[in-house]
């Protein structure tokens, strides 16, 4: 059986939009980046919740968006 490895930001890339801000984050693993809102008032937990719960976003569009935040890993 195999077990879910937790993954950790890499960058993140904001934008507004209607409504609020929008996020692009680039995890340290995986072959996907990720989209979503940003619902908290905290912008880490809005990355994490991102990187749990946000659709699917073709990795290589998503390294070509300017980085508006980098993690270490």
């Amino acid at each position: 059986m195999s077990a879910n490895k937790p993954n950790t930001a890499k960058s993140v890339s904001w934008f507004n939009g209607c409504g609020g801000r929008i996020g692009v984050v680039i995890g340290q693993a995986g072959e996907h980046a990720y989209i979503g809102a940003a619902l908290r008032h905290d912008e880490d937990a809005d990355v994490a919740y991102i990187l749990q719960y946000g659709a699917k976003f073709p990795l290589a569009a998503a390294q070509l968006l300017p980085v508006s935040k980098s993690y270490e890993a």
